[in-house]
């Protein structure tokens, strides 16, 4: 009897690996998930409180600039140097895409289209870097040349966040995945 119950405490220790094993990887996994999914809800908000300024700044000079500022202080959980890419960017509908050039990293701008910037760019941005002159950042496309006048149109105006989630536990993939949201908005209208 004594030499089954000694076998018997062997497999027991084995089959507890073997569960354990399995526990803490779903439990990693779980995180992983959990991690990705307020990322998700955070680049979400982010991109609605910039498209929520940005349409009731409409034609004023510092419109990006208060539109970023916005957007940096909604992805503040996420850390700033997770985010790869903001793009303002005009739409024909409300509900449009940001238009394929304007995602592009290596893009800055796309002229009449998008102002695009990068992480860095907003983490260092300054207010005597908008202005819509030569040289600022906000130039392709000036928040002053913005269309919001009720007799002929107003425009509508989306905000494009992409940020980089990385795996910290590498249950779900050994890379980083990418999460994108944006917003789209119409200009406050003048009469």
């Amino acid at each position: 009897m004594r030499r089954l119950r000694r076998s018997d405490r062997g497999v027991v220790l084995v089959e507890f690996a073997f569960i354990a094993t399995f526990l803490a990887l779903l439990a990693f996994g779980v995180t992983e998930i959990g991690s990705a999914w307020q990322s998700r809800m955070t680049v979400q908000a982010a991109s609605r409180s910039g498209a929520r300024v940005a349409s009731s700044l409409t034609t004023n000079a510092a419109a990006d600039y208060n539109t970023l500022l916005a957007v940096k202080s909604a992805l503040a959980d996420i850390g700033l140097t997770n985010v790869e890419h903001v793009v303002i960017y005009k739409s024909v509908v409300a509900g449009g895409a940001v238009p394929t050039a304007c995602t592009t990293p290596s893009v800055v701008s796309v002229s009449g289209s998008c102002n695009a910037y990068t992480g860095a760019q907003i983490i260092a941005m300054t207010a005597g870097q908008f202005g819509c002159g030569v040289g600022k950042l906000d130039n392709a496309w000036c928040p002053t040349t913005r269309q919001n006048l009720l007799a002929f149109g107003t425009d509508y105006l989306g905000v494009w966040i992409r940020v980089k989630q990385p795996n910290l536990a590498k249950v779900l993939g050994n890379g980083v995945q990418r999460i994108s949201d944006s917003s789209v908005m119409r200009l406050e209208p003048l009469t």
